[in-house]
């Protein structure tokens, strides 16, 4: 196939605890969303640990503790290094993601304040 398409990338929109907005939240139990809290806490827990010359995928997979995943990674996407996460919950799958270059500083404080409930 020869699509003519144009990718674009925005900030995730996220719930006041963080977690990333998605028709899949409403299939947790509320034991789960409230443990689904854990991937934004994590993604900044990654942004900080490359910040910091640590190795991101780590850091994240210690800070979701025992929620199952079906990957923590480092991947090159459009040029830009980006922590991703899929999770499940409720045998629901939950993705998300941040970069982890500069452009992505703002979206992280963002992150980091949803995550503290600020």
């Amino acid at each position: 196939l020869n699509v003519d398409l144009v990718i674009r990338v925005v900030p995730t929109v996220r719930d006041t605890d963080g977690l990333a907005l998605s028709s899949r939240n409403v299939r947790l139990s509320p034991e789960d969303r409230v443990r689904a809290a854990a991937i934004p806490r994590s993604l900044q827990a990654g942004l900080a640990a490359s910040r910091a010359g640590k190795d991101p995928a780590a850091a994240a997979r210690a800070a979701l503790g025992d929620i199952p995943t079906d990957y923590v990674t480092v991947a090159e996407l459009a040029g830009h290094r980006t922590l991703a996460i899929a999770a499940r919950l409720s045998g629901t799958r939950l993705i998300d993601n941040i970069r982890l270059d500069e452009v992505s500083v703002e979206r992280a404080e963002g992150l980091e304040e949803a995550a503290h409930g600020k």
